[in-house]
């Protein structure tokens, strides 16, 4: 057979696979290439098939011989770098993508997939760069486009992202990942009901498609629907069980949903790993604790008000700090002020659990601590293994890890009273004397103005909580009391209220129990000036339940408007507790739903005593140490102390 006839069969066999007959493109194949051994598009085809059909391990060896045969393949190269990929040897599919983009620089599937190695392994920029390259070679390639979205949704270049998924939209309208990349970057920028359209079109497509699913139960969570969200966050689960953000993402809004028992929610908790930790030897006795903090928030977030006063005050003779930070950029000004006061910074995005498990050990940490919990960026697939002799979870999440290898959980006797909550978490509960928070207000808060209510004509209550928290049980609350205080009014801070379609469908749960919507203002973000100045305008603050506020109600308090809370049976639902009982507040909080109605009303009534609470707040919160950084940080050390020698 001379060689057209050879290139001639093969034709016939390449059209076979593109029809999706794997079987039969195999079998031709495999005679193909016993017949001719050095034929290398057979040798390279038979090997992609072999991929593609779960034997990866021997369809390499084939690829692997089809570029000895014929080096100067681009094409045979690309599939060998796909094939490495497939089975994570990323370093060995990072060479073969770069020689066949070397052979061929306008190989716009080698910038392709050479962007898809280098974005998990969190170089950024190398990724945008070769995904850029890629769609300007082939500018028609809506799949290109819509990988490239989201390499630019990594980098923080919203706009850019949004033009690059619309564009993927409008290339391939049947492609279910471009709509789902749209809706991502739509709900990025506040937009939550076209992102919500997209994510079902997404579905619509292709119903097995989990990221889609998780998509559409964050969307739901986010725009206050947090029951309709728990089906697609159990289907992400049932279609990517492998996928542990699937599972951090349920637990994580199981903490918002009314009515279910703490016990429940723990044992979601407990069943999310399987995985068994192995013990690490105690290898340091002597001298300064090395402590590790875990952490995708090392930036402006809710987080890192508790936690710059830790990297702060920590007594250098006695702790050596060590920063891990998840995160796929470098930050902003309060990374920076972090970084400076850690004494080793470790960016660990990227890195598999492996990687990051051996930097940990080589670090010789004592005690690490995870502070995200099950929210978005955790590690806590690492934690599962155990990387240090001593490991904690604090302040990120309001519940257990579920993690056997977390040998404790930072808390205190008011958010977790002995006896009551010990059950609800597989960690050993370490309370702090005074309080487990410790809140450094922003450097630009405006100072606390007048109570509003004496120019107003009326009391205007107020909560700048997730909407995720507000669940149909606050909602009905919180009308009961804005129709037991004639005259009053409700002002909601949240993201999600951009979307004019969720201030509707807000207002109208509030019309469902006879409030006037002109009775409800909402907010979104606000970009000009301190946020905190909306607090100019709010005369008592609402706690959410059975997930209260932290951060939200520090803010409150630090702008004079104390909050009323209700106090709960697990932790989630009495951070409320601790933060009032530790300004010696006690009597804002309420024991059940209809105290809490006929406390938030009876507060109201007394302007004079609002007044004078709001004036003093931020002395107290000076004086009852809720801003004592060093004497905090003197309380934690000793815990982690008392844990060490444990």
């Amino acid at each position: 057979m001379d060689a057209n006839q050879i290139n001639q069969l093969f034709d016939e066999i390449a059209e076979i696979y593109d029809s999706g007959d794997l079987m039969e493109a195999e079998r031709r194949c495999h005679n193909l290439c016993n017949a001719y051994p050095t034929y290398a598009p057979a040798v390279g085809l038979m090997g992609v098939i072999l991929c593609q059909t779960g034997r990866g391990e021997i369809g390499v060896q084939f690829i692997e011989k089809a570029t000895e045969l014929a080096p100067a393949e681009a094409t045979f190269l690309n599939n060998l770098g796909t094939s490495y990929t497939s089975l994570k040897r990323f370093d060995e599919a990072l060479s073969a993508f770069n020689r066949a983009i070397e052979l061929d620089p306008n190989n716009a599937q080698a910038q392709n997939n050479i962007g898809a190695v280098l974005r998990p392994l969190g170089r950024l920029e190398e990724a945008s760069v070769h995904y850029a390259k890629a769609v300007a070679i082939a500018p028609g390639a809506g799949q290109i486009w819509a990988n490239y979205a989201n390499v630019l949704m990594d980098l923080d270049r919203v706009e850019e992202a949004d033009a690059a998924a619309q564009t993927a939209v409008d290339l391939s309208p049947n492609y279910a990942v471009a709509h789902n990349n749209l809706g991502t970057v739509r709900q990025r920028r506040g937009q939550y009901a076209e992102a919500e359209d997209h994510f079902r079109r997404a579905l619509g497509l292709n119903d097995n498609y989990a990221d889609a699913h998780a998509n559409m139960a964050e969307v739901l969570k986010d725009t206050g629907r947090v029951k309709d969200a728990l089906p697609h966050y159990e289907r992400a689960r049932e279609l990517d069980p492998a996928e542990a953000a699937m599972g951090s993402n349920h637990l994580l809004a199981l903490c918002s949903v009314d009515g279910l028992n703490p016990a429940d929610i723990a044992a979601a908790h407990a069943a999310w790993s399987g995985v068994q930790a192995t013990s690490i030897p105690v290898t340091r006795v002597d001298g300064r604790l090395r402590v590790g903090y875990v952490s995708p928030d090392f930036r402006r977030h809710s987080v890192a008000y508790f936690l710059e006063p830790l990297f702060e005050h920590h007594d250098r003779e006695a702790v050596e700090v060590f920063a891990y930070a998840n995160m796929p950029t470098s930050g902003d000004v309060v990374t920076q002020r972090l970084k400076g006061m850690a004494d080793h910074w470790r960016d660990i995005f990227g890195l598999e659990d492996r990687t990051f498990a051996d930097q940990v050990r080589a670090d010789q940490i004592d005690i690490l601590l995870d502070l995200a919990g099950h929210t978005r960026g955790n590690r806590l697939t690492a934690f599962a293994h155990r990387l240090a002799p001593v490991q904690m979870s604090y302040l990120g999440y309001p519940a257990t890890t579920g993690l056997d290898a977390v040998d404790f959980r930072l808390t205190d006797a008011w958010a977790d009273p002995p006896g009551m909550t010990e059950a609800f978490h597989c960690e050993t509960l370490l309370r702090l004397d005074g309080g487990f928070l410790c809140y450094r207000p922003d450097d630009d808060a405006p100072d606390v103005v007048t109570l509003p209510a004496h120019n107003n004509n009326g009391v205007t209550f107020g909560s700048f909580n997730n909407l995720a928290k507000v669940n149909t049980a606050v909602i009905e609350t919180w009308a009961s009391i804005l129709d037991a205080v004639p005259g009053s009014r409700l002002v909601l801070k949240a993201k999600a209220l951009s979307d004019e379609a969720t201030v509707a469908r807000l207002t109208d749960a509030f019309a469902r129990y006879g409030i006037d919507p002109a009775r409800i203002k909402c907010l979104g973000w606000i970009i000009d000036g301190s946020p905190l100045a909306a607090y100019h305008h709010i005369d008592i603050a609402l706690d959410t339940f059975p997930y209260n506020g932290t951060t939200t109600t520090c803010e409150a308090q630090w702008m004079g408007v104390p909050t009323v809370t209700l106090a709960g049976d697990w932790h989630a639902a009495r951070v409320g507790v601790s933060l009032m009982t530790k300004l010696g507040l006690e009597d804002w909080v309420a024991p059940d739903r209809e105290a809490y109605i006929t406390l938030a009303a009876a507060k109201a009534r007394e302007l004079d005593a609002l007044a004078d609470v709001r004036a003093g707040l931020r002395d107290r919160i000076a004086d009852r140490g809720l801003t004592d950084g060093a004497g905090f940080v003197k309380r934690l050390e000793s815990a982690y102390r008392e844990a060490w020698d444990q």
